[in-house]
């Protein structure tokens, strides 16, 4: 007899869908602790930009709800979807051993896939003198390489982040074969419902417009102050959007409305980016509110 196995909750989404309010409702409801995916809240001190719930405490307890996932590190340093997965089996491990439901919340496609799916992840190690060339080169050269050899890639790629275009192209190039087609599925550790919280687009982006309005109110340009003054603008974490944005005009190379709007204008890209990459997977439920969520994750569990 195959042996039954651990039942996970995923609450996925654009961002601004309202996924962070959702999973604290479904863990409430149910009985759960939340694992964040997202692979920027994974940095400490970055709060305001990243819509963190916590606030640099890994384990925060938000409404009663312990939260996982997030200030892991320091924003100097690397953090890879092989990292985050290693963490987060043990915490969803910890989760089922008090006898509660893992729930996953996030918007960051692949980190999300490499647990559910227990992708095999590629281990193509460094070409340093391949790297520096490419590094060498301007995103828009980059990318439009990247799209020409792994076309289905570029469609869901951050393709103003460069080093992660940098990083697809040089596996690509090394392995002879698409970086889209080298996270290989293994075994399922997981028995997985998959939530996905749909939005109307016109409200989506207005949502999105007030989310980037209130971090400025919070007090964005601070924090991004405050992290350019101790490690630079040029980290890999402060290439994530409203930060690169924020560098931009602390540089003085636009004012502070045009940077306020290119975030918007980027947030609603990358949103349009990730329901490419969901919409790919078959297996997720579609729902508009906590009240559609509820009888699915009802009859999941019994």
């Amino acid at each position: 007899m195959t042996p039954r196995l651990p039942k996970l909750i995923a609450i996925i989404g654009p961002t601004a869908s309202g996924k962070t309010g959702l999973g604290i409702e479904i863990a409430k409801k149910f009985g759960g602790e939340v694992i964040s995916v997202d692979s920027r809240q994974v940095y400490r001190e970055m709060n305001i930009g990243t819509a963190k719930v916590g606030k640099d405490r890994e384990g925060e307890i938000v409404e009663g709800i312990s939260h996982w996932g997030i200030d892991l590190v320091d924003p100097n340093n690397d953090y890879s979807v092989a990292d985050f997965k290693k963490y987060a089996e043990q915490k969803i491990d910890g989760i089922i051993q008090r006898k509660l439901i893992p729930i996953l919340v996030g918007g960051t496609g692949l980190w999300i896939s490499a647990l559910i799916n227990n992708f095999d992840l590629t281990n193509t190690p460094a070409d340093f003198e391949l790297r520096a060339e490419l590094e060498s080169r301007s995103l828009d050269d980059l990318f439009a390489e990247y799209k020409q050899l792994d076309p289905e890639g570029a469609e869901v790629i951050d393709k103003d982040n460069k080093r992660r275009i940098v990083r697809a192209l040089e596996v690509t190039k090394l392995s002879g074969k698409q970086f889209s087609k080298q996270q290989t599925k293994g075994e399922s550790k997981y028995d997985v419902l998959q939530i996905g919280l749909s939005v109307d687009r016109q409200k989506l982006n207005a949502r999105i417009d007030q989310r980037v309005d209130e971090m400025v109110v919070a007090g964005l340009v601070k924090e991004v102050r405050e992290l350019q003054e101790k490690y630079g603008c040029d980290i890999y974490s402060m290439s994530g959007i409203g930060y690169r944005q924020i560098c931009t005009f602390l540089k003085g190379d636009s004012s502070l409305d045009e940077a306020i709007e290119e975030i918007k204008k980027v947030t609603r890209h990358y949103a349009k980016r990730q329901m490419t990459w969901f919409n790919r997977d078959k297996r997720i439920k579609w729902i508009k509110n906590s009240s559609e969520a509820f009888p699915l994750i009802s009859d999941f569990l019994t």
